[in-house]
């Protein structure tokens, strides 16, 4: 320890056995986590000399990370983001009113754009395309279940070019991911179980809803910047995530006991995971199956301000249910087609007045329907 995080990569190549139990020592100690919890809570004056829950995660990400790339992780990173000037898919993430550009001559549904430098870096001369202010969602050149592959630019040219990691760099960079994903998951389990049995909310849910949101933020943040920089980590880290039994599941499901401001990031980063095929085909099973859930509150809670709770499915909905290579694989084998047509019944039950008539004027038209759409 005496050579900080060098010491420490040495160390942990002479005893890699050992890397599960060094990852889990590495995190806050649940002792140093209540400490943190309770201070927060108190505003006591020692709160503002003592790191918070987040800054003792986001310290504990620097040293896992010199534990991937055994050495400086910027340098690493740096090194990976030019190995290549040719990607596969954007996948750049839009905020509200973006500017974006439609081309009805590409797009394969209505519900496709691009960025602005993807357009500008293609080839859309005597094509039929619009200017548009986005509401979120991501860029889809080098998704050929979106775009036409003769609209994609001069830098992305399908998912089939992202190149595999390099095998010394998996070999230190997956084992490490594997511990953290697995602390992870315990972490956000402990979180919704608490927040699912203790309708009180006691102190305890509070604390593992903090602690699950500090580690998830903190997690996510990290992995944006390794997709940020290359697209042979986003494939590796999109196939470690699935690797973890469950933990799509809770990611999916993590709006409803996470804060809003890291349920917004989490969902950045799936977004950029989505460029990946194969975590789409997985995110796609567990969304449908998750699907009337938020439908259930909504009309549960008679209220539209629930649907603030619940961006996953206006967000994600049409990244899965407009693809046509996708959506017929759901039908078949997560019976897509009945879970809609059950929602939809909820919704129109929910609408009908006692003399059987639809009330146009009910808040779930204007609001909840769109759950449905």
């Amino acid at each position: 320890m005496e050579d900080f995080q060098p010491g420490l990569v040495s160390f942990v190549k002479s005893n890699k056995s050992l890397l599960p139990g060094i990852v889990s020592a590495i995190l806050p100690s649940d002792a140093d986590i209540a400490e943190a919890v309770n201070e927060t809570k108190s505003g006591s004056s020692k709160a503002l000399g003592h790191p918070s829950l987040k800054d003792q995660f986001r310290e504990s990400m620097i040293w896992l990370k010199w534990l991937m790339f055994e050495g400086d992780p910027s340098s690493a990173l740096e090194d990976m983001a030019q190995m290549s000037s040719q990607h596969g898919v954007c996948g750049a993430v839009w905020g509200k009113n973006d500017i974006a550009f439609r081309c009805r001559t590409c797009e394969l549904d209505p519900t496709c754009a691009i960025c602005v430098p993807c357009f500008q870096n293609g080839n859309h001369k005597n094509h039929d395309y619009s200017i548009i202010y986005t509401g979120g969602g991501c860029c889809d050149c080098g998704d050929e279940t979106a775009w036409k592959r003769k609209g994609f630019c001069s830098r992305h040219k399908g998912a089939e070019q992202i190149q595999p990691l390099p095998d010394e760099i998996g070999n230190s960079v997956g084992p490490v991911l594997d511990a953290l994903f697995r602390c992870w998951k315990d972490k956000l389990l402990a979180a919704e179980t608490t927040s699912r049995e203790d309708s009180t909310v006691s102190s305890l849910a509070i604390g593992l809803r903090k602690i699950a949101s500090e580690l998830t933020y903190v997690i996510v943040e990290m992995l944006l910047e390794f997709c940020n920089n290359s697209e042979s980590l986003l494939s590796f880290v999109s196939k470690r995530l699935m690797s973890v039994v469950g933990l799509i599941g809770l990611l999916v499901r993590a709006e409803r006991f996470l804060s809003i401001d890291v349920t917004k990031k989490l969902h950045e980063l799936l977004l950029k995971l989505l460029g990946e095929p194969t975590f789409k085909y997985e995110f796609a099973k567990v969304f449908v199956d998750y699907y009337p859930v938020p439908v259930t509150e909504v009309l549960r809670a008679s209220g539209d301000i629930v649907l603030k709770k619940y961006p996953l499915l206006s967000m994600f909905g049409v990244q899965i249910f407009t693809v046509p290579t996708l959506t017929p694989c759901l039908v078949k084998e997560r019976n897509l087609l009945v879970i809609l047509l059950e929602c939809l019944g909820e919704i129109l039950l929910f609408c009908c007045g006692e003399d059987g008539h639809l009330q146009v004027s009910c808040f779930i038209f204007h609001s909840a329907w769109c759950l449905f759409l």
